[in-house]
């Protein structure tokens, strides 16, 4: 029988993870309510930082999946072909992970929502402000806005 121990302390890593970057999306969140872009800004290396770390419990629960003989299956797959013992385990630590996750999409989601309109409101602004109809691009470009329309969803942050 395999020994789903050290998955399972990976999993625990992950819930742990998200527990971690929920509150810095949820930051962010707020900061973008504000319109505080320093704060914004933290929150993104933060985020920077997490997303290293997500990597490398991704690679780790590749690694621990393959050596269990589960390589590429879902977690819902791993619960059909585990051993009962392991899906008493495992069932339990999956089911917080999704809810973890479902939370910081909900507040990451909301999060782009705000930022978005945000920069919706200070483009508006700049084409109101800007009479002759011209700004200049990220490249330093000077650019013909009568021409184009941009709608703020064509924007990342």
């Amino acid at each position: 029988m395999n020994d789903f121990s050290d998955y399972s302390k990976i999993i625990e890593e992950f819930i742990a993870l998200f527990d971690h970057l929920i509150p810095i999306e949820q930051e962010k969140l707020d900061a973008a309510v504000k319109n505080q872009v320093t704060f914004i800004e933290d929150c993104m290396h933060k985020e920077q930082a997490a997303v290293l770390q997500l990597r490398g419990l991704e690679q780790k629960r590749e690694s621990e999946q393959k050596r269990l003989g589960m390589e590429g299956y879902t977690f819902r797959q791993i619960l059909e072909h585990a051993p009962e013992e392991a899906v008493v385990l495992l069932s339990p630590l999956f089911d917080q992970l999704a809810e973890r996750v479902r939370s910081f999409r909900s507040v990451s989601d909301s999060a782009r929502d705000i930022i978005e309109v945000n920069l919706h409101v200070i483009q508006s602004a700049l084409a109101a402000e800007n009479s002759g109809g011209n700004t200049y691009s990220a490249s330093g470009r000077k650019e013909d806005n009568t021409k184009k329309k941009n709608h703020f969803t064509s924007r990342s942050v």
